[in-house]
């Protein structure tokens, strides 16, 4: 099976790249659609008729414009081979209404979207006995998937987290400044994740410097490890986890990052577009997954799974195939400096 079934094209620009950010950002799951005791379905029929002898696939997603552009490709990819119905999930969807739910849907596999989708499937699987099958899932733009995986069984997916290595390399391609030791401040659950991006960026001949913190940081913490990579040897860069925890988001922004991010003076690599806003002003560049591909690419495993009689054992978490770059043109052009052709290399801009 080719990689992509459908096949990506090279003009895909996703336009909802706010609009992921910010929902991941957040992490929100929208509530617009309300039932008779002001409790949101959890089911919705916005698909059409199931089809006699067509294998359903359910897709778990928050009603949000990021993920139904997601589910939009998702569903013109399979929905001539199989039938696809949609679960909206929102805060008051729970546990038990998502695991009957599902149940009685008679699903072959089930897409799930958000980090909350998969704490609901977590538990069905968790109401069962050891041993029991359960419905196989793909997960999709939930964060660090690479870390739950192991965790999840009949999963795969499609990680959201593009690699550090992958922005630091990209960032170096477009600004003057070097970019040979990066910054990054993680709390102690992403320990492993922080050591295979070290080994990841010594390949391209980056030093990744990483600065631990407690499990539950508050802004002194993150105030004293950028202090720590202000005063040991100098960092070129500095990069955001996307971990809830730690995101400069609101209030934590101000007291925990801002003025140790500006005393730093580097750039600041992020991965969530959102960052890199006018809004924000915060972050300088960002590599975060094509939304159109993404759902491509999900699709992809849907038809992986059916090849394997829907059997996920042994199908590994998949990084995405195409992603999309973005910058803050003012702090890269004026205080890191732009090197010939670096506008050509970014994807969308601000200022």
């Amino acid at each position: 099976m080719t990689l992509l079934r459908r096949g990506l094209h090279s003009a895909m620009r996703p336009i909802w790249l706010a609009a992921v950010a910010w929902t991941l950002l957040l992490g929100s799951c929208a509530g617009v659609l309300t039932g008779a005791a002001g409790r949101a379905p959890a089911s919705v029929a916005i698909d059409p008729p199931r089809r006699a002898g067509m294998p359903l696939v359910v897709v778990a997603m928050p009603d949000s414009p990021a993920f139904q552009a997601v589910r939009r490709t998702l569903v013109s990819e399979l929905k001539k081979d199989f039938d696809v119905s949609t679960l909206v999930i929102d805060a008051r969807t729970t546990d038990s209404q998502f695991r009957d739910d599902l149940e009685d849907s008679g699903a072959s596999a089930v897409v799930l979207m958000d980090n909350r989708t998969i704490k609901l499937y977590r538990a069905y699987q968790a109401s069962h006995a050891a041993g029991a099958a359960f419905i196989p899932a793909v997960v999709t733009m939930s964060s660090f998937l690479e870390e739950l995986h192991p965790q999840l069984p009949a999963s795969t997916g499609v990680a959201y987290e593009v690699p550090g290595v992958t922005a630091f390399v990209r960032l170096r391609d477009i600004v003057k400044t070097p970019v040979r030791r990066v910054g990054v401040i993680h709390r102690p659950v992403f320990h492993d994740f922080i050591e295979r991006q070290k080994i990841l960026a010594a390949k391209e001949k980056i030093d990744l410097v990483a600065i631990a913190v407690s499990a539950n940081p508050d802004p002194k913490e993150v105030q004293l490890a950028l202090r720590q990579l202000k005063t040991g040897p100098p960092v070129d860069a500095l990069w955001i986890l996307n971990d809830n925890r730690l995101l400069p988001s609101g209030e934590f922004l101000e007291t925990a990052w801002r003025a140790g991010v500006a005393a730093l003076d580097v750039p600041v690599i992020v991965g969530i577009a959102a960052l890199v806003s006018e809004d924000a002003h915060f972050g300088t560049f960002a590599v975060v997954p094509d939304l159109d591909a993404l759902g491509v690419q999900t699709a992809n495993l849907v038809f992986e799974l059916a090849d394997r009689h829907w059997n996920a054992d042994g199908l590994p978490v998949e990084l995405p195939v195409s992603t999309v770059t973005v910058g803050n043109l003012r702090q890269l052009r004026q205080r890191f400096g732009l090197r010939d052709g670096a506008l050509q290399r970014i994807d969308r801009t601000v200022e």
